[in-house]
């Protein structure tokens, strides 16, 4: 007998989420994302009602035209990671398909639940680095895959795990970065701004349900900021402020201009007791220290300027600059790894997406719905200095929450048992229904 889509399961997308660091001890990390994509098929097969979400063909044309552009890949080695990024975009594809179908079981109390316990998994990771900055971890896949294939640079860092981001030697000395339970700090300060608002909205709405649960999920959101400060993002600060200037216009345009008075009043006093603070102070050394932002300059023109070799299909993959010192060209964001492995075609087409979810998104000024808007927002921005392949499993989550919620008016409500309809002037208005508790 044929089931429902809106009554798949959510546990493969709970459990995904909800256990990452257990994968990063593991040693699957990442690969994850695609195992549980290949489960959420198996899933979906025979379900009836299955949907595509509305507005996202652009999508498909830059998945079809990413696949196409393998074919300028030059080495098998390159073909290999081509395959790899390419299997994570259609792993997050499939986790936003999932969820958009899933609407009875994965409910946006759900996504808070399972994005607070992703949060929990960085922040144990980014708190097990400050207390082990040196500490390398064995996990029972290298012991369990031939040394022939553990040599290989790309698995010997999902097998071999390292708490931080730090070279002891360099000529340049900063204070190790927290990056478990991923490869790289950038990584995890890109995922704690896609997740961390969105863990804020579930704990605003815990408080206001006397929920048991309200205490752990605030001292998690709280206890997140001091990992937070130790990776030393500034990328991180700049998609967070994205989101909080996304969020508050949204707000404003529905009257609340107290409450985002109030917000911005709070943030300010939260940046400046972070300035003066050690970490702040450490943030600014690097700055002055560092010369990752002239590298990223040099590595993005020449980039631009291989390019041109093959604007269309781009080169497959990232391949090496000819300065030694300087990384991968295709590197150091995911646009240009989008622009240099893809071409200008699957460029725009990346970037287009996330364009039309920003737009769609205006309309939506509940807070949940401005909070989701927001993400696209700072996907968009932080594509152009972040690799993007774990982030890109919350945004593209996000975009298609955000088309369901426009759909069916679904949201978290103010107060218990409420959610929001729409009358004809697009404006939101509450009614009690004590059916709709997880709304």
């Amino acid at each position: 007998m044929e089931l429902e889509a809106q009554s798949l399961p959510a546990w493969p997308f709970v459990a995904a989420f909800g256990s990452y660091i257990i994968w990063w001890f593991v040693g699957i990390g990442d690969m994850i994302w695609p195992i549980m994509a290949a489960v959420m098929l198996v899933l979906m097969v025979r379900r009836r009602g299955l949907r595509f979400p509305r507005g996202w063909a652009i999508w498909a044309f830059f998945l079809l035209w990413a696949t196409i552009s393998i074919v300028e890949c030059d080495t098998a080695g390159r073909a290999l990671g081509a395959l790899y990024r390419l299997a994570m975009l259609f792993a997050a594809t499939v986790f936003a398909f999932y969820v958009y179908n899933a609407r009875s079981t994965i409910t946006l109390r759900t996504v808070g639940s399972a994005m607070s316990l992703f949060l929990l998994s960085a922040v144990l990771g980014g708190l097990l680095a400050m207390i082990a900055p040196e500490l390398q971890i064995s996990t029972p896949l290298s012991h369990v895959l031939p040394g022939a294939l553990t040599s290989n640079s790309f698995v010997h860092e999902l097998v071999y795990r390292s708490t931080t981001q730090w070279i002891e030697n360099s000529w340049v000395q900063t204070d190790p970065r927290p990056s478990a339970p991923f490869v790289y700090a950038n990584t995890w300060g890109n995922v704690f701004s896609l997740v961390f608002p969105i863990v804020l909205v579930h704990t605003v709405q815990l408080w206001r349900e006397y929920s048991p649960r309200r205490w752990p999920v605030t001292i998690l959101a709280v206890g997140s900021l001091i990992p937070a400060a130790a990776t030393q993002n500034r990328g991180m600060l700049v998609g967070l402020a994205v989101i909080a200037l996304w969020v508050g216009v949204q707000q404003a345009r529905t009257g609340r201009t107290r409450q985002v008075l109030a917000g911005f009043v709070v943030a300010m006093t939260a940046v400046l007791v972070w300035v003066v603070s050690p970490m702040g102070r450490s943030l600014f050394s690097r700055v002055q220290t560092s010369t990752s932002t002239e590298d990223r300059l040099i590595n993005y023109l020449e980039t631009v300027n291989t390019l041109r070799e093959s604007p269309l299909l781009g080169f497959g993959a990232p391949r090496p600059s000819t300065a030694s010192w300087l990384p991968s060209l295709g590197t150091q964001g995911q646009f240009w790894t989008v622009l240099f492995s893809h071409g200008v075609v699957g460029a725009i087409l990346f970037m287009a997406t996330f364009v039309a979810a920003a737009v769609y998104a205006w309309r939506s000024t509940d807070t949940y719905g401005a909070v989701l808007g927001g993400i696209a927002v700072a996907t968009f921005v932080e594509s152009f200095y972040y690799g993007m392949t774990t982030g890109l499993m919350v945004s593209l989550v996000a975009v298609a929450l955000l088309v369901r919620q426009r759909e069916t008016g679904e949201t978290t409500g103010p107060l218990r048992g409420q959610v929001s309809t729409s009358d004809r002037r697009g404006r939101s208005r509450w009614r009690v229904s004590r059916s709709h508790r997880d709304s």
